[in-house]
């Protein structure tokens, strides 16, 4: 017919080539398909899960190191001590806000109700504070000293509830101490540290792991980043 021939002759100047006859996939190449996903899926998701595993503790642990900068800077703001009183109200827990009668106990936060921040609420169940390795990075004078951390959860001067750091209004800190949280089961372990009372702040990463709880020691101590005793210093 003249439209139909006049259709073919318009295609093939501009080109256009008829699909016809095109097979579809057959089961052998679906099933090596869905094979293949489902080797990927094996190798993909739990590498996905140690990342997000991992980004929970690093998150936990540098909002506690800006939460820490966040109290020093209300101290001076306000001329008043603050203090971050830890596993209270309960554990995995930490406190903040001004402190009045110098019990480390806070009393109010920037003119409000205490702030007050649970890791397992904030960050999931498997966040908690504590460490899976024995030993960490000495003081910066030290370096590349290694001291025993084993079974640390929070270290700063109080030795009796609540534990605490207090920030004063001139800028500094009363102790200086670290806090440490860990996953539970997967042992990613970071670390905030109060290194000088003049309130310099630290936050540093275990290079090991629950699978791996014996890391390479690499004793840099000039080189950013500060590497020694199994750990990496992240700022």
């Amino acid at each position: 017919m003249p439209g139909i021939a006049f259709a073919v002759q318009i295609s093939s100047m501009l080109g256009i080539t008829a699909i016809r006859d095109k097979r579809g996939y057959s089961l052998v190449e679906l099933l090596v398909a869905i094979s293949i996903i489902g080797i990927l899926s094996v190798i993909a998701v739990p590498q996905y899960s140690n990342f997000v595993a991992k980004g929970k503790v690093k998150s936990a642990t540098g909002d506690l190191l800006q939460n820490a900068r966040l109290a020093r800077t209300l101290a001076i703001k306000e001329n008043q001590t603050y203090v971050i009183a830890f596993n209270l109200p309960g554990a995995n827990s930490y406190s903040i806000g001004f402190d009045t009668n110098g019990d480390g106990t806070p009393e109010g936060y920037d003119n409000g109700p205490v702030r007050v921040i649970n890791l397992q609420t904030e960050y999931g169940n498997d966040v908690v504070f504590g460490t899976f390795t024995a030993s960490g990075p000495g003081e910066p004078d030290t370096c590349p000293a290694c001291i025993d951390i084993s079974g640390s959860t929070v270290t700063f001067a109080p030795t009796i509830a609540p534990v605490y750091e207090q920030f004063n209004p001139d800028g500094s800190v009363g102790f200086t101490g670290s806090a440490f949280i860990t996953h539970t089961t997967l042992g990613f372990t970071y670390m905030m540290r109060v290194s000088y009372q003049s309130g310099k702040f630290d936050l540093w990463k275990w290079d090991g792991e629950a699978g791996n709880p014996s890391p390479q020691i690499v004793n840099n101590c000039v080189t950013a980043p500060v590497q020694y005793c199994g750990w990496t210093e992240l700022r």
